[in-house]
């Protein structure tokens, strides 16, 4: 024998049924949203730090000339004129980033080190060093390093200064 349903019996209906999966598909939307923002965000800060110790790796790199320089006896801002240069740790000195270069792009070889030489068959990275020089005075220099990135369509910068002084 076949059982009718009455219209007072408890089932869900098309409706009810929609709404729930509506619901559910919109804290859904939401949790994967939060997951691509918090790779991106790692992503981000993990790209920043990169980018600060490369940035002090450049201050330490012109700060080795300043030093070298001392010992070798000879002026302490020998190499060290004014303007645009990139340099990585095999450079002995700053090399003049010139007008008609494109922008030196940092390589990264299988020992985990980062440096620039374009004719090498290291891999490209997304970080570009710029190292400029300021002169101050006779005895100080002003030094800015700055490393840009591009990450999710958006150029990203990191910027470090420092004075760099003749105290010996």
């Amino acid at each position: 024998m076949v059982k009718k349903l009455s219209k007072n019996s408890s089932a869900f209906t098309l409706i009810e049924v929609i709404m729930v999966l509506f619901i559910v598909s919109l804290g859904l939307v939401g949790v994967l949203a939060l997951i691509v923002q918090n790779i991106q965000s790692q992503t981000l800060n993990k790209h920043s730090l990169i980018a600060y110790q490369l940035s002090q790796e450049g201050i330490e790199l012109v700060r080795r000339v300043r030093d070298s320089n001392w010992k070798a006896g000879v002026d302490w801002d020998t190499n060290l004129e004014a303007g645009d240069y990139f340099m990585d740790y095999l450079d002995s000195v700053p090399q003049l980033i010139l007008i008609s270069d494109e922008d030196p792009v940092l390589k990264f070889d299988s020992n985990g080190y980062y440096y620039h030489d374009s004719g090498s068959p290291g891999l490209n990275t997304n970080f570009i060093r710029n190292i400029q020089i300021v002169d101050q005075d006779e005895y100080s220099k002003y030094i800015i390093v700055t490393v840009s990135w591009r990450d999710y369509n958006r150029t990203h910068e990191y910027v470090l200064e420092t004075i760099l002084y003749d105290w010996k």
